[in-house]
């Protein structure tokens, strides 16, 4: 399966904080989605094809809950030129329909199409 977006990405209109449920540590900061994936911004660095089970916190007027849980498969990892720091995007492999609904209220809502489109 190819590694590359199917997806216009959408850029968030401010960053939100991402957990890991099965650790219950934070994961980073999402900076952009789509309903098939998410980019986070992260003190992390991840394995290509590391699964994360995340939750989203988001605020509940703008997706009508106040987390949204995905399972993610890390797709790519990169420094981010500020030290210590990485960009990461992963895959939306599992998804919930609740979630979904939120996921796709919160893309009309409060997000914008990234510059450069795909």
């Amino acid at each position: 399966m190819s590694s590359k977006r199917h997806k216009e990405r959408r850029e968030t209109l401010a960053y939100w904080p991402a957990r890991d449920v099965k650790k219950g540590e934070p994961v980073g900061l999402v900076s952009n989605l789509n309903d098939e994936g998410v980019q986070i911004h992260s003190k992390h660095s991840f394995r290509k094809g590391e699964i994360l089970t995340i939750r989203i916190a988001v605020e509940p007027m703008l997706a009508g809950t106040d987390r949204i849980t995905l399972v993610v498969e890390n797709v790519w990892c990169r420094a981010s030129g500020l030290s210590g720091l990485h960009h990461a995007g992963f895959k939306i492999v599992d998804i919930s329909a609740l979630a979904r609904r939120s996921l796709s209220k919160l893309l009309e809502s409060f997000s914008y199409p990234a510059p450069g489109g795909m």
